[in-house]
């Protein structure tokens, strides 16, 4: 999908973001404590990069976890960021906007710990590959990298039957599986987690993990040394 066309698809759903990933992603908030628990655990200054953060759900895990951390919010509409500004107001000290497309805009750096939730299924392989370079740079030594997002398994009838089961969840909540199946194949690029990890360490993150999967979604984590 061109980036005009991403760009317009989620600004029509900025209003309902968090109403919407309920219905079309199991077990979403139960990935937010996963990743929730997944950031440090001390109370120092972090420099946190929220990429793709549409409303800021991410970010408000880190801005009450961690009180003296600063997050960066990094999306694609003008629209997200307007419902990321309201929605975390009460934080509006530690944390600053940006409006880009993260393929060809810079994004930053000296981060401690850069997250990407349920965004980087929109680059195709080879961006995403080249990508996670830019990651590893932007970040600073023993930074972490997190990321929520769409994965396929490397068998293709395992492929075939977490299709299956994702369309299944979708209808239980009073969605339409094959509208929003066919704007998944429209837009989306998801890896293996095999591609995921091969690519994390020839960008030279180390520490690479897995931390929760359930269809064709995944929560993962990697460290830059």
């Amino acid at each position: 999908m061109k980036q005009q066309q991403v760009q317009e698809h989620f600004a029509r759903q900025a209003d309902e973001y968090e109403q919407l990933m309920v219905k079309l992603v199991p077990h979403y908030l139960f990935q937010h404590q996963v990743i929730e628990d997944l950031l440090p655990q001390e109370n120092l200054e972090y420099r946190v990069l929220d990429l793709g953060c549409g409303n800021g759900i991410l970010s408000e895990l880190v801005l009450r976890k961690l009180p003296r951390a600063r997050v960066v919010g990094f999306d694609l509409t003008e629209k997200m960021l307007a419902a990321y500004r309201q929605k975390l107001a009460g934080f509006a000290e530690r944390f600053t906007l940006q409006a880009g497309d993260f393929r060809v805009d810079p994004i930053g750096g000296d981060y401690d710990i850069i997250l990407a939730g349920l965004t980087l299924h929109h680059l195709t392989w080879p961006e995403r590959e080249a990508f996670y370079r830019r990651l590893f740079a932007a970040l600073n030594n023993g930074g972490r990298f997190i990321a929520r997002d769409i994965i396929i398994d490397e068998d293709r009838e395992v492929r075939g039957y977490h299709a299956f089961l994702w369309k299944k969840f979708m209808r239980s909540q009073g969605e339409d599986p094959e509208f929003w199946y066919a704007k998944h194949l429209e837009k989306d690029h998801p890896m293996t987690l095999t591609n995921h990890f091969s690519w994390l360490k020839e960008a030279g993150f180390t520490k690479t993990a897995c931390h929760w999967r359930l269809y064709n979604f995944a929560v993962t984590s990697a460290e830059k040394p």
